[in-house]
């Protein structure tokens, strides 16, 4: 396969990758790294490793059981080409990768390190060099809603409204007027992402069974429902329910308490991420006029980051008031 731009979104639950045809290839693994431990007593087929900074780790689904904790800036600074080589090392031909930083870590310092970081990077002694982008988290969730894949304008989205992004850790909520991002009332909730129903998740599982589980095989049983203990498999869909639905009715206060009044005046409310499909069953009644949920939307940002990407060498202005 052959492409020249990308979007990525390394969340802090998965990686989403977009490549630029009008396919929409789409790449999808967990945001999971581990060291590689090896010994002369393995058996079966080997894992894939990648060596990277000295060392050699797993990437992805085969990381989750030993997962380093993802939850920081500094996982993002260190890991992020890692991941991106993993994603994107059999597509030839990318020359340009648009990323983004949850808003409160987009600064300019944050965002010359992380562009540094991707712009220039050795795996597995595959030397890669890339033009970089880094643009706030939401606003690629915005892009998407307002350009097609060939850059036109979509009608009758030049609106005011309020972007939510639900991942993983943060959540990221980017006000927009007329169709433009804007930085004043932009702000992210740290640790308020679906991170919080998994925690919760694994205390529950860790009092029930005394089995302790990481952040990322927390997650998979999260999605699953399901976590196998010798040999029988639990089944914890209900508890995830009943999780879930005292975690969604904190989210949307601790929203509305804070953005409630952009919230009144705008003409479009888009929820987006991962989170997108557990917030959705309990919209409340008030918000339903205005609620738009985008197709995949834990794709929404890296699609609009692609999106942004050839906006930009186009020289349109898509984020005006966000940069510094």
């Amino acid at each position: 396969m052959k492409g020249s731009f990308a979007g990525a979104d390394i969340g802090f639950g998965d990686f989403k990758g977009i490549i630029n045809d009008t396919e929409g290839i789409k790449i999808k693994f967990p945001t999971a790294v581990a060291y590689a431990r090896k010994s002369i007593t393995d058996i079966g087929e080997a894992s894939e490793t990648y060596t990277y900074l000295g060392r050699e780790y797993l990437v992805g689904q085969e990381a989750i059981f030993n997962a380093f904790s993802t939850r920081s800036l500094e996982f993002l600074l260190k890991y992020a080409p890692l991941l991106l080589y993993k994603a994107f090392k059999d597509i030839e031909g990318i020359t340009h990768i648009a990323i983004g930083l949850p808003v409160g870590f987009y600064t300019a310092e944050n965002r010359e390190a992380f562009s540094k970081a991707l712009r220039s990077f050795e795996v597995n002694g595959d030397k890669k060099r890339f033009h970089v982008e880094v643009f706030p988290q939401g606003v690629g969730i915005l892009i998407d809603y307002r350009y097609d894949h060939n850059g036109q304008e979509i009608k009758d989205t030049d609106t005011d409204g309020v972007i939510v992004d639900l991942g993983h850790f943060t959540i990221d909520v980017v006000p927009f007027e007329r169709g433009v991002a804007v930085r004043d009332g932009s702000g992210m909730l740290e640790g308020e992402g679906i991170s919080k129903a998994c925690d919760e998740l694994a205390a529950h599982i860790q009092a029930e069974t005394k089995v302790r589980l990481n952040e990322q095989e927390t997650r998979d049983v999260f999605l699953k429902g399901k976590l196998p203990i010798y040999g029988k498999e639990r089944d914890f869909s209900t508890v995830i329910r009943n999780i879930v639905e005292g975690y969604i009715e904190e989210v949307l206060h601790a929203i509305s308490s804070r953005w409630e009044r952009r919230i009144q005046r705008a003409n479009k409310l888009i929820i987006a991420g991962g989170g997108a499909y557990y917030l959705k069953e309990y919209i409340p009644l008030r918000y339903k006029d205005l609620i738009h949920i985008p197709d995949d939307p834990e794709f929404a940002n890296a699609r609009g980051f692609l999106k942004g990407l050839k906006l930009k060498f186009a020289d349109v202005k898509i984020q005006e008031g966000l940069s510094e």
